[in-house]
């Protein structure tokens, strides 16, 4: 993907889509120029070695060991498109992966008539879009659709957007939404959502900073790739004699190709005239040139330390151990940075965390299970050195 200067300046932008008008809806408020900016971060996320793992281990440290009241963390609260169960600690786990590409995370819920919470469900955040605002500057509906960029070959079915209404457990809100529906039985539920970042209408991710550093990095790993493939390596060209059968100088060709081993084809074969100077020989069939490379191997080696710090810094500052640790040194000396590294990094996500279970606590305090509504300490414990001997970084799908 492409970036230009424009682009950076326009990525965030949120203007209200006109055209978009379904189920009492008049507009969407556009997420980026091209509605597209969760869907560009992610696939700067997923290109970038570094923003990846950086991720993941931030998306470890925010969901912890889970809560501790231990009782609650297996109780099941839903089940997601193959119907497979979500516990608490999983919808938890979710919505942490969630914070750590996008600072926020939308959490759909179905209620009965008592303004109960009976299942719940995380949403794909770049999925979801508000509504219009109003003159107060508020939304009272979130989009779910697939295809908000309006990709090329994907037609883009405005009747396919699902509307939910905002989580509000007023009741004359209440009332007011199910009679709307036609009934609990048509009633779609409501949508809570949470961001770390409320600086605008959308939160920005907390890779925004180091955008442009981590597609430099993906752009990088393309740079040594081509390589590879085609050949910032010694050049061969192969000089047979013009008085060869074309024939044989095509199976010449083909052979030649066969010996370098690779998908590229670092070699030229031409034909030549002959003299006695350096030349082939009049009666002679082949004669070999090596061009050596002028690249430096180490020319990206300052490049890539400088972006994979830069990534992190824009993580909480995460310790570069807890990504590039090496787990044969945790019984040495090495082992107490980690823990040192570890203490650390609870504390600078601790904040986080706390955002994370007040958010918990506002939803299930309202569940129909009376372990979850009973609750009172929605404490997310603080991962421990045990857990980070198995935060493997993750180099992208």
């Amino acid at each position: 993907m492409k970036l230009l200067l424009s682009e950076l300046d326009k990525r965030v932008d949120v203007t209200l889509d006109r055209s978009i008008k379904t189920d009492g809806v008049n507009g969407v408020m556009k997420f980026g120029d091209k509605n597209d900016y969760p869907q560009r971060i992610e696939r700067i996320i997923m290109g970038s070695v570094t923003a990846k793992a950086a991720a993941d281990i931030y998306a470890k440290f925010l969901a912890g060991s889970g809560f501790v009241n231990e009782e609650i963390n297996n109780i099941v609260i839903g089940r997601d498109s193959r119907y497979k169960k979500i516990t608490i600690r999983g919808l938890l786990i979710q919505a942490a992966m969630s914070m750590a590409y996008y600072n926020g995370c939308y959490i759909h819920t179905n209620l009965n008539l008592d303004r109960k919470v009976k299942n719940a469900q995380l949403l794909l955040f770049k999925n979801c879009r508000f509504s219009k605002l109003d003159e107060r500057g508020y939304t009272s509906k979130i989009g779910y659709y697939s295809n908000w960029p309006k990709e090329r070959g994907v037609k883009f079915k405005k009747e396919d957007i699902k509307w939910y209404d905002i989580f509000n457990l007023r009741e004359k809100v209440f009332e007011k939404q199910v009679i709307g529906a036609g009934g609990i039985e048509d009633y779609k539920g409501q949508v809570y959502f949470h961001f770390l970042d409320n600086q605008y209408l959308y939160p920005l991710s907390p890779f925004d900073s180091a955008y442009m550093d981590a597609d430099t990095e993906n752009q990088l790993g393309y740079h040594k790739n081509n390589e590879v493939r085609n050949g910032f390596t010694k050049k061969h060209i192969f000089q047979v004699n013009e008085q060869l059968d074309s024939n044989l100088k095509g199976l010449l060709a083909k052979g030649i190709k066969t010996w370098m081993g690779s998908r590229s084809n670092p070699a030229m074969v031409i034909e030549t005239a002959t003299d006695e100077n350096g030349n082939i020989a009049e009666n002679k069939a082949i004669k070999v040139t090596t061009i050596d490379s002028n690249i430096d191997s180490k020319l990206y080696e300052n490049w890539e330390k400088e972006l994979s710090n830069k990534i992190r810094k824009a993580i909480k500052a995460i310790p570069a151990v807890l990504i590039d640790y090496d787990e044969s040194k945790l019984g040495t000396t090495s082992g107490e940075g980690i823990i040192q590294a570890t203490n650390f990094y609870n504390q600078m996500t601790k904040d986080d965390r706390n955002s994370i279970s007040e958010m918990f606590k506002e939803v299930f305090s309202n569940s129909i299970n009376e372990k979850l509504a009973n609750n009172i300490d929605w404490t997310i414990k603080p991962i421990s050195l045990y857990d980070t001997t198995n935060l493997q970084p993750a180099t992208g799908n």
